[in-house]
């Protein structure tokens, strides 16, 4: 991280922020633990709302590194700001490859990068088909990739409703086991590929957690 964000942010964030964050929104995880594990890895959460960066750094033991819409940046106070709350720029109109290729850069240095792979947000119960992004990154790097689902961010914060609201529910984020995916090809077959499984197994994290609600295990 840049200076500020290591001597003032981060303690700022994960030391009083994030544990009020995670109280007061009714924040509950699964699988946390995952992110424990040393080395670099490749977050791959779904996305439905604007809280959803904040919400994973929220439950990360360590902060992550966000790829974020570009939109974000704009302006040399906010391109500060977001550059040392280890934030990328991403142009969502096309294929930004000097993006990604800075989120290979972090991955080498050992950082855990945190992609959405749907791209954009998603209908507040659904699901978009994933982006090549992630399977560039999986297949460039080699590093594992952690889908990981979040249910009820919209409760705090949604595209209709733009306040801040306490969700009535708990709001949960759910990770789910490594995914390897080597010896996929270099292109845009292997990336799709990635995508695509990456979403099957958020997917089927969702379902898990539904039946988990209903059969009172959480």
């Amino acid at each position: 991280m840049r200076p500020f964000g290591r001597f003032v942010l981060k303690p700022l964030w994960f030391y009083l922020l994030a544990p009020l964050f995670r109280k007061a929104f009714k924040v509950r995880t699964l699988g946390v633990e995952v992110l424990k594990r040393p080395g670099p890895l490749i977050v791959a959460p779904n996305h439905r709302s604007y809280i959803d960066p904040p919400l994973m750094n929220a439950v990360s033991p360590e902060p992550l590194v966000f790829l974020a819409k570009k939109e974000l940046f704009e302006g040399r106070l906010k391109n500060w700001l977001f550059r040392n709350m280890n934030a990328i720029p991403v142009d969502r109109s096309r294929a930004d490859l000097e993006a990604l290729n800075e989120a290979l850069e972090r991955l080498k240095e050992g950082c855990k990068v945190c992609i959405f792979p749907e791209g954009r947000r998603a209908p507040e119960n659904g699901f978009l088909r994933g982006k090549p992004g992630v399977g560039y990154l999986a297949v460039k790097s080699g590093v594992p990739v952690v889908p990981v689902y979040i249910h009820n961010s919209t409760k705090i914060l949604s595209s209709d409703n733009k306040k801040f609201r306490i969700p009535d529910e708990e709001v949960w984020v759910v990770f789910g086991k490594p995914l390897e995916f080597k010896g996929l090809p270099d292109n845009a077959r292997g990336y799709k590929e990635v995508a695509d499984r990456v979403m099957e197994e958020i997917k089927a994290l969702a379902r898990r957690l539904e039946e988990a609600k209903a059969g009172g295990g959480t």
